[in-house]
Order: structure tokens, then C-alpha cells, then sequence
């Protein structure tokens, strides 16, 4: 039997791991992991300054990162609509001349600016705010929000856009807004192990719908997990990621 080193990994606190949580937590080798929850854009911080050697990040993160290698085949993606991923407005968002963007998530913030510049074609103002501070919309300002908070939001406002629908309108491909990466020193058992557990808790759908359920009676948890997020990090999903980091280098010069 292989020795396990204890593996610090950061994971995004949102509805759509928690697959990945349960895959974690009922593993036969669940003390190995060390899990520090946090925002997307945390979780890039904590990988950073060496807090934890594994993490789930934004792709949007990837272009900042010195060291790091991408590991396993899951991500957070979907195939068209993800439903946690939208823009929202009172008016269309081609009528919208500020967008406010969601600190958390730095993929789905440049994703905005990509689809403003290339699919809607406006030339809007952008600003960053922690959503939970945000008050009331002016009539020509659209908000993005991403996790969980699209759930509590989404009936506040006229206009909808799913992030997710529109890249795919766009390129025809679908799209990753999180993947798996790992620090040099990782070694090649430990990325298996977790790989392995991760996959478990994509297997265990059934168990993880029928336990959010229980927390989140008001959302519709069968159809977010089984139509909306794709887990699946493939061909498409690493072709879909090499595009849009040269977009992002079109579009926003980074």
C-alpha cells in the first residue's frame, strides 16, 4: 500500500462542488485531505502564497500563475446554460452602459468583458464590487453574479444572461470556469487519489441532490446538477480554455 502525504487543497464553497465535497469527505482515505473553503478568487490567493499545494480555480486565474500544472479531468464547465454564471439588467444589456462586475470570480468577470466586446458589441463601463454590497440598480447598469447568490437574485431583475448560453452562441463550444491544478511537488499518486475521489463524488449525484435538498428546499438542485454543470474536463472543455485566454488577450490586453 502506498503511503498518502496529507494533501492542502482549496475548494470553492459553492453549490456546484459539492459534488467534489462528497467525493472528499466520504472517501476511505478522507483524513488525508486538508479542505480550505473560500470565493473563487481566494482560492487562487491561497494557491499563491503556498497555503495549499491543490486547487480549484477560475481559469480566468491561470494567465497570473508563475507555477502549477493542471491535474485531473473534472472542472466546473457546462455545455450551454450554467445557471449560476449571469448577468442581469432592467434594461437589455445592449441599452447598458455600466456593468458591474462579482469580485469573486475573475474568469466570469473577463468573460463579461469578452461577450460585451465580441458578441453584444457595447462598449460599457466596468466596475468590481463585493455583490453582497450592492443596493439598487441604475436604469442603464447590468450586474454580474455568480454562485449561489444568482438562486437569492434572480427574480429582482427584468433582464437575464447566462454567461454560459451566450459562449456557446458565440463559438459553438462549451466552456470551463474552474479547473484542478496542483503545485510541482504534488506527486503523481496523490493527483490519482484525488482524481479518483473526485470522480466518486460525480457518481454520487443521486446522494449529493438528496442531500442539498434538504438545506436548499427552494432550488431546483435536480436539473442545476444533471442539465446545467458538466464535470467533465475534456477535448472541447481544453479547447474552449485556449480560446478564451486568447480573448482574453484580444479583449482585455493582459
Amino acid at each position: 500500500m502506498r503511503e498518502l502525504k496529507d494533501i492542502k487543497l482549496a475548494l470553492v464553497g459553492y453549490l456546484n462542488t459539492k459534488p467534489f465535497e462528497y467525493g472528499l469527505k466520504t472517501s476511505e482515505h478522507k483524513e488525508v485531505y486538508s479542505i480550505y473553503y473560500d470565493n473563487p478568487a481566494n482560492c487562487v490567493s491561497l494557491f499563491q502564497n503556498d497555503k495549499v499545494d491543490v486547487a480549484l480555480v477560475p481559469v480566468g486565474a491561470l494567465p497570473s500563475l508563475e507555477a502549477y500544472k493542471l491535474i485531473t479531468n473534472t472542472c466546473i464547465g457546462c455545455d450551454d446554460e450554467v445557471r449560476t454564471v449571469v448577468l442581469m439588467s432592467n434594461l437589455p444589456i445592449t441599452e447598458c452602459n455600466h456593468i458591474i462586475l462579482d469580485s469573486h470570480s475573475r474568469t466570469s468577470a473577463k468573460l463579461t468583458q469578452v461577450l460585451a466586446a465580441q458578441y453584444w458589441k457595447i462598449d460599457a463601463r466596468f466596475s468590481t464590487i463585493k455583490i453582497d454590497d450592492l443596493q439598487d440598480l441604475e436604469s442603464d447598469e447590468a450586474v454580474l453574479m455568480i454562485g449561489d447568490k444568482v438562486f437569492e437574485n434572480e427574480n429582482r431583475f427584468k433582464y437575464s444572461y447566462d454567461l454560459g448560453h451566450y459562449w456557446k452562441k458565440m463559438t459553438g463550444l462549451p466552456f470551463a470556469y474552474a479547473v484542478w491544478i496542483a503545485k510541482d511537488h504534488v506527486s503523481q499518486d496523490d493527483i490519482d487519489l484525488l482524481a479518483d475521489d473526485l470522480q466518486k463524488g460525480i457518481n454520487s449525484i443521486d446522494q449529493v441532490i438528496e442531500e442539498q435538498a434538504q438545506l436548499e428546499p427552494s432550488h431546483d438542485l435536480d436539473s442545476y446538477y444533471r442539465d446545467n454543470i458538466d464535470y467533465v474536463f475534456d477535448e472541447e472543455k481544453k479547447k474552449a480554455l485556449g480560446l478564451f485566454l486568447s480573448k482574453i488577450t484580444e479583449v482585455l490586453a493582459v
